[in-house]
């Protein structure tokens, strides 16, 4: 059964409008299983009057790839001498006086595997001489690649291919409100929580079951090693930082948290902490981790913390991964209720932070700066610590926003509490205080001077989110 394509309506625009202007080349790239390839295969499919010609790289040899690519093109020209061809240029130039007859747009997925075959820039230096000699042809080139690193690199202005991309999309996971759309009948609060612990990945969110509950979703998805989800976690994204060794040790001590460069230092092995710096660097490129720090100590190195980006990797690392083979000697139920089940409101609540910041950043005017949290001192407590959610204006003046998750309504004890604290705090010049409590309040927030919203008001359709299909 072929699956309904969800959302990607301004990637699909976007990709759309520059195929008409035949404009030769665009570049796609994303962590793996984010959709690139459906979103390919979703423009090309639904743009009328085209050939489509789409290829995915292997890891084999250049000319095993330039076989493959041969067939293909073959197969959907209905030129059998294509197949033949061996050369890279001979097969474009072939191409090329196809596209006199009708437009053609060829899709060259997992790139960075063709790159590999030969020494650095040479595959580059092809596809430049490619692209230039399309001028004037109703052709269009798209390279899309998972490695991250590698994909950048073609936009720097050292690479062979700089400015040959017409258009540059990089796709990322769903949003949570754009990941809502796959559980569209689950209460308010179960979306936060399916979106805390699944996150955003496509391939992930089309697997969920919205007639289960989330602990019955972790059981199927997660813990059962066989399903799908798992075994592309384990298989796919996970080799890609290495199945054992550093990068696998750093992910699990992080798990739900954020450590300095230092912490994570001193929780491994001796023998590796010559590598670290090398290998958090490739995590963050990889789009793994995410350097993070308050929004207003920009420039404090103290107080630059790493955090796992995506949810699911965060859950996994944090429950799963440090635990492995209990996971398959103890039973689903067993296995959640005691390793998940008493820590799992403390995960979710986290998440809830984020997914809040990201509201503020779809909804937010071009008179903000900035959003992310605030790290205070408090001298006259000799305390400090982090507000959730901090909005910093262009006049230089501070939203500070309380998040509660919480099981019942938020009770005026608890307003005046957080209000008092954010006010303690003298070296904020805050211009707005603002709440928000997942399970709302049980007193009359329209009298007071601060700003209240709600979980119904975080999901509200308040961006361009489509669905497509």
């Amino acid at each position: 059964m072929t699956r309904k394509f969800l959302g990607r309506a301004k990637e699909l625009s976007k990709l759309r409008n520059v195929i008409s202007e035949h404009s030769n080349g665009i570049m796609i790239y994303g962590p793996r299983r984010v959709g690139k390839t459906a979103l390919i295969k979703e423009a090309i499919r639904t743009y009328p009057g085209v050939l489509p010609i789409y290829f995915e790289c292997t890891k084999g040899s250049f000319e095993y790839n330039i076989e493959l690519l041969a067939r293909e093109a073959a197969e959907t020209t209905g030129r059998n001498y294509i197949a033949g061809l061996r050369d890279i240029f001979s097969l474009f130039d072939a191409l090329k006086t196809e596209s006199e007859k009708k437009p053609i747009v060829i899709a060259i997925d997992e790139y960075p595997y063709l790159r590999e075959t030969m020494g650095e820039g040479v595959i580059d230096s092809f596809f430049q001489r490619i692209i230039d000699s399309l001028e004037g042809y109703k052709f269009t080139i798209i390279l899309s690649g998972s490695h991250i690193t590698a994909m950048v690199k073609l936009l720097e202005e050292s690479s062979p291919l700089f400015g040959r991309f017409r258009s540059v999309i990089n796709l990322l996971p769903f949003s949570y409100l754009e990941a809502s759309a796959f559980y569209p009948s689950l209460k308010t609060i179960n979306k936060f929580s399916f979106y805390s612990v699944f996150g955003g990945f496509p391939y992930v969110l089309t697997e969920i079951n919205e007639d289960e509950t989330l602990e019955e979703n972790i059981s199927r998805l997660l813990l059962d090693n066989t399903n799908p989800v798992r075994l592309t976690l384990e298989n796919v994204i996970l080799s890609e930082c290495g199945r054992s060794g550093l990068p696998i040790e750093i992910l699990s001590r992080i798990g739900n948290g954020k450590l300095r460069f230092s912490e994570i230092e001193s929780m491994i092995r001796k023998d590796v902490s010559g590598t670290l710096d090398k290998t958090l660097k490739t995590l963050v490129g990889m789009d793994i981790l995410e350097k993070t720090v308050p929004i207003n100590r920009k420039n404090e190195r103290k107080k630059t913390f790493y955090e796992i980006k995506d949810n699911l990797l965060r859950f996994f690392f944090t429950y799963i991964q440090p635990r492995l083979s209990r996971s398959i000697t103890v039973s689903p139920d067993d296995f959640i209720s005691t390793f998940i089940t008493p820590s799992l409101n403390t995960f979710i609540s986290k998440r809830f932070e984020g997914i809040v910041r990201e509201y503020f950043k779809i909804t937010s005017p071009a008179t903000v700066e900035d959003i992310g949290t605030y790290w205070y001192d408090n001298p006259k407590t000799r305390s400090n610590g982090e507000f959730d959610c901090a909005i910093k204006l262009a006049d230089g003046t501070y939203e500070i926003w309380e998040v509660k998750l919480l099981s019942n309504p938020m009770d005026y004890e608890m307003y005046e509490e957080e209000r008092r604290k954010i006010l303690s705090i003298k070296e904020i010049p805050v211009s707005k205080i603002g709440f928000v409590s997942s399970s709302g309040y049980d007193f009359n927030t329209e009298e007071l001077p601060d700003k209240f919203l709600t979980a119904e008001d975080i999901y509200r359709k308040n961006n361009d989110f489509n669905l497509s299909s």
